[in-house]
């Protein structure tokens, strides 16, 4: 029986996650947030505010929220979280 591990700490960063996603984030504020384009809904209009080191993220226009960016990239990608980990590289099949 092959089981199975999510290692974090293998997890890309949240710009490299954003760059599979096709988005070039831009600065960051102060805060550390930084403001681009919905995936999730499809806008024109940036209002999804992602923070680039700890990936925590809220779409002010839709409401979706989330704590870190495989979340983020499972919900535009509809994928499962070990589909999402496997395709970010940190899904360990033993």
């Amino acid at each position: 029986m092959t089981k199975a591990n999510f290692c974090r700490d293998r997890l890309p960063s949240v710009g490299d996650v954003l760059g599979l996603l096709g988005i070039e984030p831009p600065k960051p504020n102060g805060s550390g947030y930084t403001q681009v384009k919905c995936l999730i809904h499809g806008e024109d209009n940036p209002s999804l505010s992602i923070h680039l080191e700890r990936g925590n993220w809220k779409c002010f226009a839709c409401g979706e929220a989330g704590g870190d960016a495989l979340e983020l990239y499972r919900r535009v990608r509809s994928l499962t979280f070990a589909q999402a980990a496997r395709e970010l590289g940190c899904w360990e099949e033993r």
